[in-house]
C-alpha cells in the first residue's frame, strides 16, 4: 500500500465520528482544492498532499487549547509520516505547512512565508471556510460550543478568536475576510462564487435577525 493510501486511512480512522467542523471530510475537501491549485502552481505535490490531509489533525483531543492545534498536529504528523514511509527529506516541509496553515486569518501573530506548499494549503483550507459549507461548519462549531447567533452588545475585536462574540460577528470578522487573503489567482477564481454566496447569506442573516 502506498504512503498516500496509508496516510489517508490513518486520518480517516483517527477522525471517525469527530466534530464535523474539522472531520475527515474537511481534510478530504481541502486535499481536493489543494491538488487543483497545485496543477497551476509549481510545487512539491507530495508535500501538498500530506499537508492537506494533516493540517487540522491537531484539533482532536485538544479542544480546550485549539489555538495551538497546529503544534499538536505537527507532533502527530511527524510520527505518522515516518510510519507510512513518507520521504524523510519532505517531512520538515510538511510540518512547516501545518505550522503556518492558519496564519494571518486566525489568532496567531502574523508570520509571512514564501513557502509555496504552505500557501497552497492556506488557500485550500480557506476555500472550505467560504460558501455554504463554510457557513455550515462555522454554525456547527458555534452550536457545539454554545455560543450565540446574535449578541446586540458590541464586542471589541482582539487577537482572541471568536470566543467573546456572536456567529453574526464572526462571519464578518473571519470567513468574509478570507477571500482577500487567498494567495493565488486560481484560488480566487475557485472561491469567487462561494464568497459571493457568503456575503449574500450574511446580509440575509442580519436582515432576518434585525441587527441593523
Amino acid at each position: 500500500m502506498s504512503w498516500k493510501s496509508q496516510l489517508k486511512e490513518k486520518v480517516k480512522k483517527y477522525l471517525r465520528g469527530y466534530s464535523a467542523c474539522h472531520d475527515y471530510f474537511h481534510h478530504k475537501r481541502t486535499l481536493g482544492y489543494a491538488l487543483e491549485i497545485a496543477k497551476k502552481v509549481k510545487c512539491d505535490e507530495n508535500v501538498v498532499y500530506a499537508g492537506a490531509l494533516l493540517h487540522d489533525i491537531g484539533y482532536k483531543d485538544n479542544e480546550r487549547d485549539d489555538k495551538r492545534h497546529h503544534i499538536y498536529g505537527m507532533e502527530i504528523a511527524q510520527k505518522w509520516l515516518k510510519e507510512v514511509g513518507f520521504p524523510n527529506e519532505k517531512i520538515q516541509p510538511t510540518l512547516e505547512v501545518i505550522r503556518l496553515h492558519d496564519n494571518c486569518t486566525w489568532g496567531h501573530d502574523y508570520e509571512s512565508t514564501d513557502h509555496i506548499e504552505t500557501k497552497i494549503i492556506q488557500d485550500a483550507d480557506r476555500i472550505d471556510a467560504l460558501g455554504a459549507v463554510g457557513i455550515a461548519r462555522l454554525a456547527y462549531y458555534y452550536g457545539e460550543k454554545g455560543y450565540p447567533i446574535y449578541n446586540p452588545a458590541k464586542v471589541k475585536e482582539t487577537k482572541e478568536v471568536w470566543f467573546n462574540h456572536s456567529l453574526v460577528d464572526q462571519i464578518a470578522r473571519d470567513p468574509i475576510k478570507k477571500y482577500n487573503y487567498l494567495n493565488f489567482p486560481i484560488s480566487k477564481k475557485t472561491a469567487k462564487e462561494r464568497n459571493k454566496f457568503l456575503k449574500q447569506f450574511y446580509k440575509h442573516l442580519k436582515d432576518e435577525l434585525q441587527t441593523k
